[in-house]
């Protein structure tokens, strides 16, 4: 089953090449889907220059504005060809290599959904405290909302069954994919399974882009989903 990794970036010019390296070193059968969204540094330069048209298995499309990171993953599904998807962020803080076990629960048939979990690994490292607190926060709103058992949903980790995530209608552009996605599959029937994965946060000064406010809008997409849509 191949896999595909699609890749929303947004000035990431100082690790694009190596984590592009990093995910094409890793021994599966896959392609890398990478959107470029409107990057305002050398991002976009270094795609068209050094990967676009030029390396077997990448693609690499652009937003002509910045829409988001959910919107660049929307434009990257459909350029899917492999029988699983995951997400990738365009920065250093997971290890591509996690994908080895993530995939696995999906190449035998015991799921169709897995995200892999900062918690769960003995080494969590988190820099903020507010964000760990967050995450537990959002991953107990989803258990208690959607029936499920999961301690990371805010995780960049996210793996799918192709057909599972094609049949989902996103409907927002931003940091709202996670929680929108995670509402969907719950309520679509899916059980999210869950394994480690290595995290090695970066600090804001170094790209980090989430705030406490998409953790708050990330909430209201959470009821929202459960209780209105």
């Amino acid at each position: 089953m191949k896999l595909s990794i699609i890749m929303p970036v947004f000035n990431e010019a100082k690790t694009i090449r190596e984590i592009i390296a990093k995910v094409m070193a890793v021994p599966l059968e896959k392609e890398l889907v990478i959107v470029d969204d409107c990057s305002t540094d050398e991002t976009a330069k270094i795609l068209k220059g050094e990967y676009d048209g030029k390396i077997e298995n990448i693609k690499v499309f652009y937003h002509e504005k910045n829409k988001g990171k959910a919107a660049a993953i929307k434009t990257g599904i459909p350029h899917t060809t492999g029988e699983i998807i995951s997400i990738q962020d365009g920065d250093l803080e997971t290890d591509p290599n996690d994908f080895i076990a993530l995939t696995e629960p999906i190449r035998k048939g015991e799921a169709s959904v897995v995200y892999g979990s900062r918690y769960l690994n003995p080494k969590e490292a988190h820099l903020y405290f507010s964000y760990q607190l967050g995450g537990r926060i959002l991953s107990q709103t989803v258990n208690l909302l959607y029936g499920q058992h999961i301690t990371d949903e805010p995780t960049c980790y996210k793996v799918f069954k192709a057909e599972t995530l094609k049949s989902i209608k996103l409907e927002y552009d931003r940091f709202e994919f996670c929680p929108e996605v995670t509402a969907k599959v719950s309520k679509l029937g899916y059980k999210i399974k869950e394994l480690p994965m290595n995290y090695y946060p970066r600090t804001f000064d170094e790209g980090k882009k989430v705030n406490w406010k998409d953790g708050v809008k990330a909430l209201w997409v959470l009821f929202k989903f459960r209780f209105v849509n």
